[in-house]
Protein backbone atom coordinates (compact mmCIF):
# COMPACT_ATOMS: atom_id res chain seq x y z
CA UNK A 1 0.00 0.00 0.00
CA UNK A 2 1.27 3.28 -0.91
CA UNK A 3 0.20 6.33 0.59
CA UNK A 4 -1.03 9.92 -1.51
CA UNK A 5 1.22 12.46 -0.18
CA UNK A 6 0.57 15.25 -3.21
CA UNK A 7 -1.17 18.32 -2.26
CA UNK A 8 -2.89 20.12 -5.12
CA UNK A 9 -1.12 23.20 -6.10
CA UNK A 10 -4.22 25.43 -4.74
CA UNK A 11 -3.51 23.47 -1.38
CA UNK A 12 -0.03 24.23 -1.82
CA UNK A 13 -0.01 28.29 -2.62
CA UNK A 14 -2.69 28.58 0.57
CA UNK A 15 -0.06 26.98 2.87
CA UNK A 16 2.57 29.00 1.15
CA UNK A 17 0.81 32.55 1.53
CA UNK A 18 -0.16 31.54 5.11
CA UNK A 19 3.85 31.35 5.72
CA UNK A 20 4.40 34.79 4.43
CA UNK A 21 1.09 36.24 7.09
CA UNK A 22 2.61 34.47 9.79
CA UNK A 23 6.38 35.64 9.10
CA UNK A 24 4.87 39.26 7.99
CA UNK A 25 3.28 38.96 11.70
CA UNK A 26 6.39 37.81 13.33
CA UNK A 27 8.51 40.94 12.08
CA UNK A 28 6.02 43.52 12.94
CA UNK A 29 6.38 42.16 16.50
CA UNK A 30 9.82 41.54 16.95
CA UNK A 31 10.27 45.32 15.56
CA UNK A 32 8.97 46.11 19.14
CA UNK A 33 12.52 45.32 20.77
CA UNK A 34 14.32 47.04 18.49
CA UNK A 35 16.73 46.50 15.98
CA UNK A 36 20.11 48.37 17.51
CA UNK A 37 19.62 50.95 15.24
CA UNK A 38 17.89 53.42 17.67
CA UNK A 39 14.82 51.35 18.25
CA UNK A 40 15.88 50.66 21.78
CA UNK A 41 15.51 54.77 22.40
CA UNK A 42 12.58 54.49 24.69
CA UNK A 43 14.33 52.24 27.26
CA UNK A 44 17.97 53.96 26.52
CA UNK A 45 17.59 57.61 25.47
CA UNK A 46 20.90 58.16 24.68
CA UNK A 47 21.39 55.14 22.68
CA UNK A 48 19.45 56.47 20.10
CA UNK A 49 21.66 56.94 16.99
CA UNK A 50 18.84 57.17 14.54
CA UNK A 51 20.27 60.66 13.33
CA UNK A 52 23.71 59.51 12.81
CA UNK A 53 25.70 59.46 9.68
CA UNK A 54 28.16 55.93 9.15
CA UNK A 55 30.96 58.48 9.65
CA UNK A 56 29.62 60.36 12.66
CA UNK A 57 29.08 56.45 14.29
CA UNK A 58 32.64 55.25 13.46
CA UNK A 59 34.03 58.48 14.57
CA UNK A 60 32.58 57.20 18.22
CA UNK A 61 33.94 53.91 17.51
CA UNK A 62 37.20 55.82 16.98
CA UNK A 63 37.50 57.21 20.17
CA UNK A 64 36.06 54.26 21.92
CA UNK A 65 33.28 55.53 22.89
CA UNK A 66 30.90 53.22 25.49
CA UNK A 67 27.95 54.33 27.22
CA UNK A 68 29.45 52.68 30.68
CA UNK A 69 32.98 53.92 31.90
CA UNK A 70 35.37 51.12 33.29
CA UNK A 71 36.73 54.08 35.04
CA UNK A 72 34.80 55.58 37.68
CA UNK A 73 36.86 58.61 38.64
CA UNK A 74 36.85 59.64 34.23
CA UNK A 75 33.11 59.95 33.28
CA UNK A 76 31.81 61.59 30.23
CA UNK A 77 30.04 64.33 32.64
CA UNK A 78 32.99 65.32 34.20
CA UNK A 79 34.84 65.26 30.80
CA UNK A 80 36.27 68.97 29.24
CA UNK A 81 34.56 67.88 26.26
CA UNK A 82 30.74 67.35 27.98
CA UNK A 83 28.00 69.28 26.58
CA UNK A 84 25.26 69.79 29.24
CA UNK A 85 21.65 68.63 28.16
CA UNK A 86 22.45 68.79 24.63
CA UNK A 87 20.02 65.96 23.88
CA UNK A 88 17.40 66.32 26.39
CA UNK A 89 17.63 65.82 30.35
CA UNK A 90 19.22 62.83 30.14
CA UNK A 91 21.83 62.89 27.76
CA UNK A 92 24.65 65.42 27.11
CA UNK A 93 26.75 65.62 24.36
CA UNK A 94 30.25 66.24 22.98
CA UNK A 95 32.17 68.35 21.44
CA UNK A 96 34.39 65.72 19.84
CA UNK A 97 31.46 63.70 17.70
CA UNK A 98 27.90 63.96 17.49
CA UNK A 99 25.05 62.37 19.20
CA UNK A 100 23.84 61.87 22.46
CA UNK A 101 26.35 60.70 25.32
CA UNK A 102 25.96 58.48 28.34
CA UNK A 103 26.58 60.96 31.52
CA UNK A 104 28.55 58.22 32.72
CA UNK A 105 29.98 57.19 29.34
CA UNK A 106 33.61 57.41 28.80
CA UNK A 107 35.84 57.88 25.72
CA UNK A 108 39.51 57.19 24.74
CA UNK A 109 40.12 61.20 24.34
CA UNK A 110 38.69 61.74 28.31
CA UNK A 111 40.26 65.34 29.34
CA UNK A 112 39.57 66.27 33.27
CA UNK A 113 37.06 69.37 33.19
CA UNK A 114 39.08 72.40 34.33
Amino acid sequence: MSKDNSISRKAFLGKISMLGFAGAGAGVFLKGCGNGNGEEAAADPCGDLSGLSESDIQLRETLNYVAETPNPDERCDNCEYWVDDQHGPECGGCTLFAGPVHPAGWCSSWVPES
